[in-house]
């Protein structure tokens, strides 16, 4: 006579200055995790690096994260450094757009997170890297951009974001539109070994289809199978992004005359002026171009519904 399998020790990585940080939530899904036999331990982060410095070397085999992509992320960069075989990843999504929620569809509910740990299904999560000089490399699942988007994040203070969430990125676009800045030369290497060249306005690096939570950036990559997608604009006037946000959210950006979709191994993106262009990388500020990015033979087992 066989026993079932080995219930899951998992450990619940909370960071309390999340868009929605609630800690009932938590406790609702420990007991729920125990009750189904799961050994929980919890962590809260109280600074920057907290989580991932947890992550890094934690004997346990589920690290369920709570909080928005850019928690996500310092925690998927640390396990992404852990040799094979690697904890798997829980979400519950406690931040601002949690792309990675609809991306895979992932359950919202804390019951039906626990669930999901228990039931110990996954999906592989494939990483992207930017590298840039004076910096660690930083992994990503969604997206590393320069230009306008990237200038968004760096104006949107940390304590307005939570606060006003959306709205905050909105109004600090609106406020940035009008500014003109130099555009970005990218070199590009397919993953054929085609290299191509380019001049353009705003360059998207994106490892998920999606963008800002629910909405279709494209159809042609996701976080669920490797390869990286350069979506970029030759023009960001006022009409220009108007036109590339309406496009957005009726999931119809690419085959617009203004826009590039071109699959990627490999980047580098440099201002093309005297004056650096602002980086972001998964919704986080990450300094100013040059930078290299790149598809690496990385994928996380990522707990599913």
């Amino acid at each position: 006579m066989t026993g079932g399998p080995t219930p899951p020790r998992v450990a619940v990585l909370a960071n309390p200055s999340a868009g929605r940080h609630h800690p009932g939530e938590l406790d609702r899904l420990a007991a729920a995790l125990e009750a189904g036999g799961a050994v929980v331990t919890r962590i809260v982060g109280h600074r920057p690096g907290d989580l991932a410095h947890a992550a890094s070397d934690l004997d346990v085999d589920v690290v369920a994260v709570a909080g928005g992509d850019g928690t996500l992320n310092s925690v998927v960069g640390a396990l992404a450094a852990r040799p094979a075989p690697r904890p798997r990843l829980a979400v519950v999504a406690q931040g601002t757009a949690n792309v990675m929620v609809a991306e895979y569809g992932l359950p919202t509910a804390v019951e039906a997170i626990a669930a999901a740990i228990l039931a110990g299904r996954t999906r592989p999560l494939h990483l992207g890297l930017t590298r840039r000089e004076g910096a660690a490399d930083r992994p990503f699942f969604l997206a590393t951009s320069a230009g306008f988007d990237a200038e968004v994040v760096h104006r949107v203070e940390r304590r307005v974001k939570r606060r006003f969430k959306k709205l905050a990125f909105m109004v600090t676009a609106f406020g940035l539109g009008l500014r003109r800045r130099p555009p970005l030369a990218v070199e590009l290497v397919t993953p054929e070994g085609e290299e191509k060249r380019l001049v353009v306005a705003l360059a998207i690096v994106a490892k998920s289809s999606r963008y800002g939570g629910p909405f279709r950036l494209t159809y042609e990559t996701a976080m669920d199978r490797p390869g990286l997608r350069l979506i970029a604009l030759r023009r960001v006037g006022v009409g220009h992004l108007l036109a590339a946000a309406l496009r957005i959210g009726l999931g119809r950006l690419e085959g617009s005359s203004n826009v590039l979709s071109i699959p990627a191994r490999r980047l580098k993106i440099a201002s093309t002026g005297a004056r650096a262009i602002a980086v972001q990388v998964d919704g986080d500020p990450h300094g100013t171009t040059p930078i290299e990015v790149e598809a690496i033979d990385v994928a996380l087992d990522l707990v599913v519904a």
